[in-house]
């Protein structure tokens, strides 16, 4: 008798993008990683609805782009910090993941 593989929890992130008007970090490039590194998360476009945490995502450290309203977690990146708290460049991503993954 073959053992069914226990299917993956895929937890759902809406992504909004601030207007890219001075940009540091390219903020699509950096999404596209994202997706690479975390076959537990599914990326969505915010407009779509139906996520468990918004991800903000703004190319510069102003960190302009308004939250629509939603009653969930959010992440909030500049390209010096996530959810305010300075962070390396080069350790922006995993500290992307960690803060999603600590919100599910």
């Amino acid at each position: 008798m073959r053992k069914k593989k226990k299917k993956k929890l895929i937890k759902k992130v809406g992504v909004k993008f601030c207007g890219n008007c001075n940009p540091h970090i390219n903020t699509a490039f950096l999404l596209e990683q994202l997706k690479s590194a975390a076959e537990d998360i599914k990326f969505v476009c915010w407009e779509k609805g139906g996520y468990d945490i918004l991800l903000l995502l703004n190319s510069c450290p102003v960190g302009c782009v308004t939250p629509p309203e939603f009653k969930g977690s959010l992440v909030v990146v500049t390209s010096d910090s996530v959810n305010y708290l300075p962070i390396a460049f080069e350790k922006i991503m995993s500290e992307i993941l960690r803060a999603l993954r600590e919100n599910f």
